[in-house]
């Protein structure tokens, strides 16, 4: 039978690895959502006006420094798809400009 002072320790032992990492398990969703809200905005880039693309792309340089600054496990893969989505935006707002010489969208 199971000792009830071990069955306290064992409680305890796990209430901490719990307070430990539930913020960093919170951050890495926080770290997917912010990613899925900002390369939702892919699909429909080219319907954009040129500014929001702008806003976007500084939105994504904010989240890429917080991937960066983060321990997240799939940090390596979200860096890299958001440079990808980050490239699209860019590439988008150069084709407007290079579509229309001499104005600035």
């Amino acid at each position: 039978m199971i000792n009830a002072k071990k069955l306290g320790i064992t409680r305890a032992v796990i209430c901490i690895l719990m307070i430990v990492l539930m913020p960093a398990l919170a951050h890495g969703a926080s770290l997917q959502e912010e990613f899925d809200h900002l390369c939702i905005y892919t699909q429909n880039a080219e319907n954009l006006p040129s500014e929001k693309l702008r806003e976007l792309l500084a939105e994504c340089d904010q989240l890429q420094k917080k991937i960066d600054a983060s321990n997240d496990v799939k940090k390596k893969l979200l860096s890299f798809r958001l440079n990808k989505c980050r490239n699209f935006f860019a590439y988008i707002i150069e084709l407007r400009q290079s579509d229309n010489p001499g104005t600035r969208e």
